[in-house]
């Protein structure tokens, strides 16, 4: 019996070795090797960098509007979704967002529900890019004969040149039991692929459930079927680390299995930004940053003083997991990653003059 040692070149300075243990007989086949070594570098590489979930807020409105406090933790240039649900067939009108929301799309259910001449909207999805100071909640107005239901859903690290790389809508459905979100396709390497369900039933039920790749971020609805059912809108997303098509998202009301019923669905794939491209020790857009190797895993963050209030710092590995985020109080600070495994980390510093995005090596 012959030990091999591999070591693998990845975003990591050197990975851990990997350690085989090998007969004469298995030495005689190295396409084991090779197909072992493929697929821990195509698992090495199959995670995106950025596109990071920050946080959601959602809100139940009246006839009118509906107000959704903004996500916790927003800084400036992270991409906001908003997604509002509006209405019963031949009631819901064109929501209006507030100052600063781009229109992504809206949905009329065209299934059995409401008909195939229903262009009542049922569901209205917006984006907009937070600026350096964000109003506490945002008012979304229109007019229905039921109660609205909204969420927002924010992300860091989305391209805020291309933010929507591509989009679905999709609303001649009608049962409550598998709602679907037609497949896009997507032309950039790395998406945060957000779908958005929506069901209005005459019932009590109110939750519905995404397919298992997604991840929750929102689930709304009325209670009391007002007047003549429940409004439910889900919100969920995962990352895409490859173009092409997405497939088909599902997702459906606990406890529904019968048909006719308003359902709809978009799917909206957001544009990650790329920090590959990105040269170490140089500023961004003119913002002073400079970020200096003391050696050892420490290295020191220094901002001009006229910029550094207010800012936020995150910190990712090379599989685009946040291992530290926090506030900058001062123009000088020392980030300290000794105890972390060495390789390349992705350091992000935001402030009110704009972001900054680097590549460190702890070594």
């Amino acid at each position: 019996m012959q030990e091999v040692k591999i070591f693998i070149k990845t975003c990591f300075v050197y990975s851990p070795s990997v350690n085989i243990k090998l007969n004469r007989k298995t030495m005689k086949k190295p396409i084991l090797l090779f197909v072992l070594f493929t697929f821990i570098v195509l698992k090495t590489f199959a995670q995106c960098p950025t596109c990071t979930y920050v946080a959601s807020s959602q809100a139940v409105g009246n006839t009118t509007d509906v107000t959704i406090a903004k996500p916790t933790g927003v800084m400036p240039n992270d991409v906001m979704i908003a997604a509002i649900h509006d209405g019963w067939c031949n009631s819901g009108s064109t929501v209006t967002a507030p100052a600063g929301w781009t229109l992504i799309s809206n949905t009329s259910n065209t299934g059995p529900g409401c008909g195939s001449a229903n262009t009542s909207i049922q569901l209205s999805t917006f984006y907009r890019v937070a600026g350096a100071s964000e109003p506490l909640s945002y008012t979304f107005t229109g007019n229905t004969n039921q109660l609205y239901v909204g969420g927002i859903v924010a992300y860091s690290g989305v391209s805020t040149a291309t933010t929507i790389n591509a989009s679905s809508n999709y609303g001649a459905q009608e049962l409550c039991a598998s709602i679907v979100a037609d497949s896009v396709t997507t032309t950039a390497s790395c998406t945060r692929l957000v779908a958005v369900f929506f069901c209005s039933v005459n019932s009590s039920l109110n939750n519905i459930v995404p397919q298992n790749s997604l991840t929750e971020r929102v689930d709304v609805g009325t209670t009391g079927n007002h007047p003549w059912g429940n409004e439910n809108l889900e919100i969920s997303d995962e990352i895409m680390s490859s173009a092409g098509s997405t497939g088909n998202k599902t997702a459906y009301l606990t406890g529904c299995s019968g048909a006719s019923w308003v359902t709809g669905a978009q799917l909206i794939a957001l544009e990650c930004s790329s920090v590959t491209s990105v040269p170490n020790n140089n500023s961004l857009s003119g913002l002073n940053v400079v970020i200096h190797n003391t050696g050892s895993g420490v290295f020191e963050l220094s901002l001009n003083e006229n910029l550094f209030h207010p800012s936020q710092i995150y910190i990712y590995d090379c599989f685009g997991r946040m291992i530290r985020t926090g506030e900058i109080r001062e123009n000088k600070t020392s980030i300290d990653l000794t105890t972390q495994a060495k390789g390349i980390y992705i350091v992000k510093v935001t402030t009110s003059a704009g972001s900054y995005i680097q590549k460190i090596s702890v070594q």
